[in-house]
C-alpha cells in the first residue's frame, strides 16, 4: 500500500469501528434497561421512585463515542449532577415533565382544599 492508500484505509477503518462500537452500545442498553428505583431509569411516566433522584435530561459530554442525549431518566441528584453508563459520562440536568406539573398541581390543590 502507498502512504495515501493507506490513510484512507485506516480512516475509513476508524469510522468503521466507532459505527460499530455504536451498534453494540446500543444493543446493550437496550438489553439492560434500569429498573424502577435505579440510577438511569425511565421517568418517561411515572416518577422516579426513589427520593433523591430527579427526572431530567442526561448529555454527553464532548469526546464520547455514543452521542445520544438521555431524556426522561431518573439520576442522584445529591451529588454533582453525573451519569456514567458504558464509560460515557452525561452532564445531568432535572427538569419538568407533562406529569410533573401534573402531579405538582395535585398536590397544590391538596394543600389548598385542606386550608379550607
Amino acid at each position: 500500500m502507498t502512504a495515501s492508500e493507506r490513510t484512507t484505509f485506516e480512516s475509513g477503518r476508524t469510522a468503521d469501528i466507532a459505527a460499530l462500537e455504536s451498534t453494540l452500545a446500543v444493543a446493550w442498553l437496550e438489553d439492560n434497561v434500569p429498573a424502577a428505583g435505579e440510577e438511569g431509569s425511565s421517568c418517561e411516566t411515572t416518577a422516579c421512585t426513589t427520593s433523591t433522584h430527579c427526572c431530567g435530561t442526561s448529555t454527553p459530554r464532548t469526546g464520547a463515542y455514543v452521542n445520544p442525549t438521555l431524556e426522561n431518566i431518573c439520576v442522584d441528584s445529591t451529588g454533582n449532577l453525573e451519569y456514567t453508563l458504558l464509560d460515557i459520562t452525561y452532564d445531568h440536568v432535572c427538569g419538568s415533565g407533562a406529569y410533573k406539573m401534573a402531579a405538582t398541581m395535585a398536590a397544590t390543590a391538596a394543600a389548598l382544599y385542606s386550608l379550607a
